[in-house]
């Protein structure tokens, strides 16, 4: 796991951290809506061979949160051989 996603997984005051099925998801924290979409930008560029980003957006077409997909792990959905 890269250095970068694991200082995500800490969490900060700007969001905070929920462990999924498949990944994690980083969720805003009211009051800071232009450090998330700042940090947001900052992972989506960093994303490479190690971990996916998805951008999820609210109503008024805010990234409020990510999903992070680690690609080096076993997904819940793939078949067993």
């Amino acid at each position: 796991m890269s250095v970068l996603l694991d200082t995500l997984l800490e969490g900060s005051p700007v969001y905070g951290v929920l462990d999924a099925k498949d990944g994690v998801l980083l969720f805003r924290r009211s009051g800071f809506e232009q450090e998330f979409t700042d940090l947001a930008a900052e992972v989506m560029e960093a994303g490479n061979d190690e971990f996916e980003v998805i951008a999820l957006t609210n109503s008024d077409a805010q990234c409020d949160r990510l999903f992070i997909a680690p690609l080096t792990e076993d997904r819940s959905f793939d078949p067993f051989l």
